[in-house]
């Protein structure tokens, strides 16, 4: 395809080739936003939990350091690790799920 002189192109020329141009951009930006779907990254931005903060699992009890137990090992719990202790050692204890129901649905 040769590209025309966009010096000799009259205004209403330039401004049709412009709505050329974008409605062959939609074509391409629809391919492609169909082609994320269907491997189920919609948003381009990571999965689901990107940017979703994690309660820490793992706490240093002298320095209050926190690990989320995602990752790579923490350094201070690797060090830790090296010295003899064990990773179960430094798990925060975890509030239960099972909450005390809102008084629905069950007579008191």
């Amino acid at each position: 395809m040769s590209s025309p002189d966009l010096k000799t192109l009259s205004v209403p020329e330039l401004l049709s080739l412009r709505d050329d141009i974008d409605k062959q951009l939609m074509v391409h930006r629809a391919e492609l936003q169909a082609q994320l779907a269907q491997i189920g990254n919609v948003n381009g931005k990571g999965g689901p939990t990107r940017g979703v903060k994690i309660a820490p699992k793992y706490r240093h009890p002298q320095t209050g350091e926190t690990w989320t137990g995602r990752g790579g090992v923490a350094g201070w719990l690797a060090r830790e690790i090296a010295a003899g202790r064990k990773r179960e050692d430094f798990l925060i204890e975890q509030p239960s799920r099972n909450r005390v129901g809102n008084g629905r649905g069950k007579d008191k």
